[in-house]
């Protein structure tokens, strides 16, 4: 009846958590018997397609088009461009530098700029500091971000759990109609094949339902991991390179700083990259967030989410629900014949048990049939109890009884109509109606995606403001980040090269003194003759 496909989809982060736990390959023209379509996020998704000549996109929300990967990557083109450009062209500038430095330039005294020093100086303070605020940022994002992200993938894996045990229960009292009777009246072998076969699909699909959700969370558990430990890492190699180089450019390392600025080169150029990929990711769950509350809110639309969605096949969904109506109008039959024609009739003493057993008293109320003979709706008619009311309202007619020759009869010794153990059989085969007709609706709503519509729109409510919000913190805190290194590194260069200015200037001056101060005490001398 639910036919998870053979295949999960896998959408970064947010349908990480969703679609995959429940993906089926279900035709959605089937389902819907509709040709209507509705493009979701059309607004949110109108972007330039590299594909198509940067034409703007017009698919909306559709992670199986090509078209839409393209333009949702287009929207990171200028992080990525940033970092090839920052790695071509600082290496080249790195590699100039060496050349320079070893073979065309020999060192030779210069002199150095007080004021440059000094700006460099403030510079190489500002941007460390800027590279701490933005890696506390990326912590923090990153933090929150994983809570957040954590806590949707828990709530769905929650209602994947509730819906394997509705269809488990469902399937429990299915198999428990089968055996359940009043002596001598039980349900015909054909309504038990039917209640073998809905049983063996139902389990099937639930049994298989729970595997692949089992699955799909440890994979995006350790996906999300994954994730959160890269961003830790990334934050506090940034902040220890940026305060390396600070501590390092103060005490004048020129050697250890040229190294530092090798790695800060790389890592630099890395971390654009992450953070291209990361405000790729933003901008998927903004629209993924969209198309969900869309979707929710045009029901019978046909629209790219069809295919993924894990409705079950309406056609399958409606056999299943047909037959558990069978088996509890047949159930229901089958106990009103037995206190129609045992428990209230009045039968001559001589008639051996278990049909005479010395009933007596007022008639016991008939169940209440909920469906027709055509499996529609049924109201209960006068007289009739409720199969929810049915345990409590046949006690009043339960007789005491009497020892007899037999071990397993009983003969009513009080006024009543139904024995101790008639009683229970009449008891748990009102609770099995009761439960067929309450989980019967688990199957339509499972048919119609009721059951999805209302994850969907919690997932919009309470998930995907939080997600949108952290992932585009981490993202800026990245980027703020990795801004701040870039230019502590350039700061690093500059101000090392003052301060081995500073140095050979000084290193000029220093022998010339002896000198100046011979001449001074000569000129003095001349003086005082």
């Amino acid at each position: 009846m639910i036919a998870p496909a053979p295949r999960a989809t896998h959408l970064v982060l947010l349908f990480l958590v969703s679609v995959p736990l429940f993906a089926t390959d279900a035709s959605a023209a089937a389902w819907w018997g509709t040709d209507s379509s509705f493009v979701l996020a059309a607004a949110q998704t109108h972007r330039q397609d590299p594909l198509d000549g940067f034409r703007y996109y017009t698919g909306g929300w559709n992670i199986s088009d090509e078209h839409y990967w393209a333009s949702v990557g287009f929207t990171a083109a200028p992080v990525f461009a940033a970092a090839g450009v920052w790695f071509v062209v600082f290496g080249i500038a790195l590699f100039l530098a060496a050349c320079c430095f070893c073979c065309c330039c020999p060192g030779r005294a210069r002199s150095y700029s007080r004021a440059c020093l000094a700006v460099s100086l403030v510079l190489l303070l500002a941007v460390t500091a800027a590279a701490a605020v933005g890696c506390a940022m990326l912590y923090d994002g990153q933090g929150r971000f994983h809570g957040s992200t954590t806590a949707t993938l828990e709530y769905v894996v929650r209602q994947s759990g509730d819906t394997v045990n509705n269809l488990r229960t469902f399937t429990g009292f299915l198999q428990t109609a089968k055996a359940t009777g009043v002596e001598p009246f039980t349900l015909p072998d054909k309504v038990k094949g039917t209640i073998d076969e809905v049983v063996g699909k139902v389990s099937a699909a639930s049994n298989e339902l729970a595997a692949r959700t089992a699955s799909n969370a440890a994979k995006i558990r350790s996906a999300l991991e994954t994730v959160r430990k890269v961003l830790i890492v990334v934050a506090a190699a940034l902040l220890i390179l940026a305060f390396l180089g600070l501590v390092f450019s103060l005490c004048g390392l020129e050697s250890i700083i040229y190294l530092l600025v090798f790695i800060g080169w790389i890592l630099v150029a890395g971390t654009f990259v992450l953070c291209g990929t990361f405000l790729l990711l933003h901008n998927v769950v903004g629209d993924t967030c969209v198309a969900m509350g869309e979707w929710v809110q045009h029901p019978q639309a046909h629209t790219a989410l069809d295919d993924i969605l894990p409705c079950v096949d309406t056609a399958a969904a409606k056999e299943a629900l047909d037959r558990s109506k069978e088996v509890n109008y047949n159930l229901v039959n089958v106990l009103n014949g037995a206190l129609a024609n045992v428990s209230n009739a009045n039968p001559p003493p001589q008639l051996p048990p278990p049909v005479n057993y010395n009933q007596s008293g007022p008639p016991v109320p008939l169940l209440c049939n909920p469906y027709t003979a055509d499996l529609g709706d049924r109201a209960c008619a006068s007289g009739e109890v409720a199969a929810a009311d049915a345990p409590r309202a046949w006690q009043a007619f339960v007789c005491r009884t009497a020892a007899t020759g037999g071990p397993d009869q009983e003969v009513c010794a009080t006024a009543g109509r139904v024995t101790p153990a008639m009683y229970a059989q009449l008891a748990g085969a009102a609770n099995v109606s009761y439960g067929l007709s309450h989980y019967g609706p688990v199957l339509a709503a499972l048919a119609d995606c009721t059951f999805l519509r209302e994850t969907f729109r919690s997932v919009g409510d309470d998930h995907c403001p939080g997600l949108r919000r952290y992932s585009g913190q981490v993202f800026r805190g990245m980027l703020g980040a990795a801004v701040a290194v870039m230019l502590a590194v350039l700061a690093w260069v500059v101000h090392a090269r003052e301060q081995r200015r500073r140095s050979e200037a000084k290193e000029l001056i220093m022998p010339a003194s002896p000198y100046m101060f011979h001449h001074v005490e000569e000129r003095a001398l001349l003086r005082a003759r």
